[in-house]
């Protein structure tokens, strides 16, 4: 894997470049309902450019495919991590790594990011000078919106739990993990959309289980040739599977394996039902792109069903007329009630 980093950046950056950055960031990405974001009002469309841009990035480092440039970070920066309560976790990941996973020298360099990544959230918290555009435009938008720093941090820890083999037992080790890495971008989604009703947070976290366990669905093959698995290893051995048995595509036939994924897609379309009490909670002009979120992801657990739970020899995706659709809706020419 190649890792990217980022071209260097000579001189200040104000803000509204800081802003067209993270707007450059989110269009690459190409993700289904990205265009869902121009129906926000501007301001409110900058900011979740920025923290959309957070989050891919962090998720892109995790993954190996991008580092920003830590030509300035260098040993002593890590060396009083265990006197720092709020890195115990990236200072464990460390005493973890005296041999690379597979001799990759880049995983101790993903490490390093994360924590360039807190310490730049650290100085948004401080009030102290940030000088990359994510960042810039990230303390712009809390300025504006009372996004809370700790979610970032949460979410940062859960992706350093992707760094290191995944170990879920049950069904709450798999909740607690997509609160990590899912909830809480809707707990600081939900501060730029707006709301005044207090039960939206809880709608946002339902929101974010719902979205993350469809994830692991969708990337299951990915993330197995990464030597991650998410499936709540006790859930499937309760319907006698062994987790080395995803590795055969054969089992996606079997009896054992429909019957958990039946059970698995109850309980994602639970999660389903209590976030979609989110929409109506939020500002209106707000509403469209948690709707087409929740239209994206209900079609593709529609897909797994449809296939009896197959999701091992093909990978989980939107057809060409379906994303046609969820592209027109976005501009308001579609109804998401047709999917």
């Amino acid at each position: 894997m190649v890792l990217l980093n980022e071209p260097k950046i000579l001189g200040p950056i104000s803000i509204p470049q800081a802003y067209q950055i993270c707007e450059d960031i989110t269009k690459s990405a190409s993700t289904s309902f990205l265009r869902s974001f121009k129906s926000l009002p501007l301001e409110k469309r900058c900011s979740v450019h920025a923290l959309y841009a957070f989050c891919r990035k962090v998720d892109d480092i995790v993954d190996g495919d991008w580092l920003p440039n830590l030509s300035n970070l260098n040993a002593k920066d890590l060396s009083s991590l265990n006197e720092r309560a709020e890195y115990r976790s990236i200072a464990l990941a460390i005493e973890r790594m005296s041999e690379p996973v597979n001799d990759d020298k880049s995983h101790f360099q993903r490490v390093r990011a994360l924590l360039w990544f807190r310490d730049n959230l650290d100085s948004i918290e401080k009030n102290m000078p940030v000088n990359h555009p994510i960042f810039i435009a990230l303390e712009d938008t809390m300025k504006k919106f009372p996004i809370r720093i700790s979610d970032l941090k949460l979410l940062i820890e859960g992706m350093e739990d992707d760094l290191f083999p995944t170990n879920y037992e049950n069904f709450e080790d798999l909740r607690s993990y997509c609160f990590k890495v899912a909830s809480t971008v809707g707990l600081s989604l939900i501060e730029i959309y707006g709301y005044s009703n207090p039960d939206a947070r809880e709608y946002a976290e339902e929101m974010g289980i719902f979205l993350q366990m469809v994830n692991v669905l969708r990337d299951i093959q990915e993330d197995r040739e990464r030597g991650r698995l998410y499936l709540p290893t006790g859930e499937l051995e309760m319907f006698g599977i062994q987790p080395q048995e995803i590795e055969n595509t054969n089992l996606a036939n079997s009896k054992k394996w429909k019957r958990f994924m039946k059970h698995y897609i109850s309980r994602t379309r639970t999660h389903k039902n209590n976030a979609l009490n989110l929409i109506p909670l939020i500002e209106n002009d707000s509403r469209r792109n948690p709707q087409m979120m929740c239209a994206v992801y209900s079609s593709i657990l529609s897909e797994a069903e449809k296939r009896n739970g197959d999701i091992l020899s093909k990978r989980l995706q939107l057809g060409f007329m379906k994303k046609i659709g969820f592209a027109l809706s976005a501009l308001g020419l579609w109804s998401l009630s047709k999917e």
